[in-house]
């Protein structure tokens, strides 16, 4: 039983600590883009997954926001 609550206690915290990184990523995609120097086709891209990844964050599927967030992050450079 110890072990059940303990292991429910590290998900739960992991999935709050994951939740406050998705607006931090945002930030710094929203902070690089008006430099950034990309094709437009790369930069259209930057910002779907950007788009993709708040809408995710607001659904609550932060692991797959957190995904799609630094995906468009690599593509920027950052």
């Amino acid at each position: 039983m110890k072990q059940l609550l303990i292991g429910s206690l590290i998900v739960f915290f992991a999935a709050a600590a994951s939740a406050h990184g998705c607006p931090g990523e945002m930030r710094a995609i929203d902070a690089k883009m008006p430099t950034a120097n990309l094709p437009a086709a790369e930069m259209s891209k930057v910002k779907a997954l950007r788009e993709e990844g708040e809408k995710l964050h607001k659904e609550g599927k932060h692991t797959d926001s957190m995904k799609a967030l630094v995906e468009a992050k690599k593509l920027l450079g950052v």
